[in-house]
């Protein structure tokens, strides 16, 4: 049975929002960070109880969040063990934020633009043959606010950009594809925060988004991908030349 390599006092512990989203945050950190490897088998409850100093109810409604995550698995007799990593939710909004703490920002960053490359421009075509008026509404007035600072990157102005990308991938009906919202928030977020370094500078591409919107509201699917994919290209362009990426 593998030993607690990383016993922490609990007032160590990240004690953002309630104790046992805390625990399962430095248990899931252990997991990825290599600390616990897949295939093998957490400390015993009783280690981990005097390590972490919480209560028994607490560390099992912890584990019980690393289940829904696909990081690890429960049996009678065989304890606790880490599930190959072929079976964690990296998609899920938690994984994704406790990733960018082991994980280099180049490679995290790499893998998600590369996800919005894939995602994004057919997320685009799809808007443009299904999406309702009311959408296109809230995704021009996502755009109005994101130019409220003539094209200048303020916390307003990213809000409004991300909910951009966000009712397009709504937009298009399919409930999975909407699903990967969440993803898509991480890397446009990401990337606005490398953009908008006083060192880099780089204006929001109003322009470029509001071709990609003057397409989708066109009912014109090939031509709101190709916009899409223009968009894409633009961030990659502007992550590759502050060498955001690995």
């Amino acid at each position: 049975m593998q030993k607690d390599k990383t016993s922490l006092p609990a007032a160590s512990l990240p004690m953002r929002g309630n104790l046992k989203s805390a625990v399962a945050e430095t248990l899931a950190l252990r997991i990825l960070d290599g600390t616990y490897q897949p295939g093998t088998t957490l400390p015993t409850e009783a280690d981990l109880l005097g390590s972490l100093g919480v209560s028994r109810t607490c560390l099992r409604e912890a584990l019980q969040i690393l289940v829904g995550k696909g990081l690890i698995t429960s049996r009678p007799k065989h304890g606790t063990s880490v599930r190959p990593e072929v079976h964690w939710n990296f998609l899920d909004d938690q994984m994704l934020a406790w990733r960018q703490k082991v994980v280099p920002q180049g490679q995290l960053l790499a893998e998600l633009v590369a996800i919005r490359e894939m995602v994004e421009p057919e997320a685009a075509a799809l808007a443009a043959q299904n999406a309702d008026v009311q959408t296109i509404a809230a995704m021009r007035e996502a755009l109005d606010a994101m130019g409220i600072a003539d094209g200048n990157r303020t916390p307003a102005t990213q809000d409004a950009d991300v909910r951009f990308h966000r009712l397009l991938l709504a937009a298009g009906g399919n409930a999975l594809l909407s699903g990967l919202g969440a993803c898509i928030e991480n890397a446009l977020r990401a990337s606005i925060r490398i953009s908008s370094d006083p060192g880099v500078s780089d204006p929001i591409a109003l322009g470029q988004h509001a071709r990609v919107l003057d397409a989708v509201e066109a009912r014109e699917p090939e031509r709101a991908r190709e916009e899409m994919r223009k968009l894409m290209a633009m961030t990659r362009a502007l992550l590759t030349r502050v060498k955001a990426l690995d």
